[in-house]
């Protein structure tokens, strides 16, 4: 089947879920997506932040890639592919091509202090070997470059949207301007609503494993023109944000998962477990959000 990307679209930062030994469950993840897809997310981001995707193995990464290739169904895909090492990212970018991945996304190269220009060379090198667009990570949080408007990475045609972790608004609706064929994705949930004013169409989030209904309510709202409303959902899904973050963003919505059913595991080390009173409290948090 051949996937489109959706540039408006909605999509589930995917999480990881490990079995009682620590090892990826495929399990627990088909069983994830199918539940995802009940609940209408309309695309995934594969091993990213969310999913752990830097403490995985190349394998694992893949084997995950070739579960979301089989259940998503007619759900586009994006996966992400950056990795220490060039060589690893056209490995496993090749692999997302190859399984129908409809856009692959990379951060920055991390820890070496690596140029400029050695940073952009990776994107490209990257993009040589595939057929398919590239999506740019922008986090500078993690790394050690923020991408805007004038990055020449933005003038190749392959480079087809940034993913824009950032609080960065005034960036965001620069880079529109500069770019209006780019696709935005925003990558803070908390800003959801925010991001489509300055420019964003797309989204990309660890709570929409969750609550794509109210993301669906706030793009609703912002696309009629209706406010007070899409800031009453957005207020509502920041009040769940708030709660993961303040309990550890990524164990915390593993947490929702395992709450609700599925088998997410904790995160990998050196995340650590949850404690009781942050389990009692991301407990509280998701049982306010389900009433909405």
């Amino acid at each position: 089947m051949n996937k489109v990307l959706n540039k408006e679209g909605i999509y589930s930062a995917l999480i990881t879920p490990y079995d009682s030994d620590g090892e990826v469950s495929i399990k627990s993840l088909i069983d994830i997506i199918n539940y995802e897809k009940d609940l209408g997310v309309e695309g995934f981001y594969c091993c990213g932040s969310s999913g752990e995707g830097l403490l995985l193995s190349d394998a694992e990464r893949m084997k995950i890639v070739e579960a979301v290739a089989e259940y998503a169904e007619s759900l586009p895909y994006i996966v992400h592919t950056g990795a220490l090492s060039t060589r690893s990212s056209i490995k496993l970018s090749k692999h997302a091509q190859e399984h129908g991945a409809v856009a692959v996304s990379m951060i920055p190269p991390i820890y070496y202090k690596y140029t400029q220009q050695e940073i952009e060379k990776n994107y490209l090198n990257v993009a040589d070997k595939i057929d398919i667009g590239m999506i740019v990570y922008n986090i500078p949080q993690f790394t050690n470059i923020s991408f805007n408007q004038n990055s020449p990475l933005l003038k190749d045609d392959r480079i087809i949207g940034i993913k824009n972790t950032s609080n960065n608004l005034y960036e965001l609706e620069r880079m529109k301007k500069a770019y209006p064929d780019k696709i935005l994705f925003n990558g803070f949930d908390e800003i959801y609503y925010s991001s489509l004013a300055a420019g964003a169409t797309a989204t990309i989030g660890t709570t929409i494993n969750i609550i794509p209904n109210i993301y669906k309510k706030i793009r609703e709202n912002f696309k009629t023109g209706n406010v007070k409303e899409a800031q009453y959902y957005q207020t509502k899904a920041n009040d769940f944000i708030e709660a993961l973050v303040n309990n550890s963003v990524f164990p915390a919505t593993k947490y929702c998962l395992d709450l609700l059913g599925f088998m997410a595991g904790p995160c990998r080390e050196p995340f650590s477990p949850l404690t009781t009173k942050q389990k009692e409290d991301v407990k509280i948090a998701l049982d306010k959000v389900k009433e909405i």
